[in-house]
C-alpha cells in the first residue's frame, strides 16, 4: 500500500488596515491555490472600512481573523500572526497583493532540507492615472555569503514573495518592532535570517501580483 505524501501546513500571514477593497482579491487568490493545506491568518489593525464584513463572507475554517492595535508598526501585526501560526512554513501576503494559483505548490515543490527561505519575482499592475501599466520586477539568486550580498547589493526580496520556515523567524526572535525600522523591517528580517543560514532559494518566476 502506497503511503500518502506528507503535505506540510503553510501559514499565510496577511496584515491589513482599511484595505477592504483589495482584501477579497487577496483571499480569493489563496482559495484558488492548487495546494490546499494552508491556513490564512488576517491581522486587522481595527479597520473602519468594513473589512470585517469582507471576512464574514468566507465560511472557510482555514481563514482566521484577528484584531490588533499596532500603533503604525506593521511588524506587530505580522508577529501576532507568526505567534499563532501552526504551519511549518510561513508565507507573507500584503492585503493589496495577490498570488498566482501555483504559488504555494511551487514553493512546496522546491522545499527540502537544503532550503530555509524561498523568494521569487513579482509583477506590478497599475491602472492609476487613467492608463494601464504592467511591469515585471525581477530579483536575483543571492550569492554566498548571503548576508554580504544583501548588505552590498541591497534588499532583493519582496515581502509578499517570501516563503520561510517558521523556526527561522523564531530563532531571530521574530520581526523587529522598533519604530525606527518601519519601512525596512522586512530587509532587517532577511539580514538576520541570512546570519543564521545560507539556504536561500530564488525561483525565477513571478508568483505575486501587486
Amino acid at each position: 500500500m502506497l503511503k500518502k505524501k506528507f503535505l506540510p501546513l503553510i501559514s499565510i500571514i496577511i496584515p491589513t488596515y482599511n484595505h477592504a477593497d483589495y482584501l477579497s482579491r487577496a483571499l480569493k487568490s489563496i482559495l484558488d491555490q492548487t495546494y490546499k493545506n494552508w491556513e490564512a491568518i488576517v491581522i486587522d489593525n481595527h479597520s473602519t472600512d468594513g473589512t470585517n464584513k469582507v471576512i464574514n463572507r468566507y465560511a472557510d475554517p482555514r481563514i482566521k481573523y484577528l484584531k490588533i492595535h499596532n500603533s503604525g508598526v506593521i511588524a506587530k501585526s505580522r508577529n501576532k500572526g507568526i505567534l499563532v501560526a501552526k504551519g511549518v512554513w510561513v508565507a507573507f501576503l500584503d492585503s493589496d497583493d495577490w498570488w498566482t494559483s501555483d504559488k504555494l505548490k511551487n514553493c512546496i515543490d522546491y522545499s527540502n532540507n537544503q532550503v530555509d527561505l524561498i523568494y521569487h519575482d513579482l509583477e506590478i499592475v497599475s491602472n492609476k492615472q487613467r492608463f494601464f501599466r504592467q511591469k515585471i520586477i525581477k530579483t536575483r539568486q543571492l550569492k554566498k555569503p548571503v548576508l554580504l550580498d544583501l548588505l552590498l547589493g541591497g534588499n532583493a526580496i519582496s515581502n509578499s514573495a517570501v516563503f520561510v520556515r517558521k523556526k527561522m523567524l523564531e530563532k531571530i526572535n521574530f520581526i523587529d518592532e522598533r519604530k525606527a525600522l518601519v519601512g525596512s523591517e522586512d530587509y532587517n528580517t532577511w539580514l538576520k535570517i541570512s546570519n543564521l543560514t545560507e539556504k536561500f532559494l530564488y525561483l525565477p518566476k513571478n508568483r505575486i501580483i501587486t
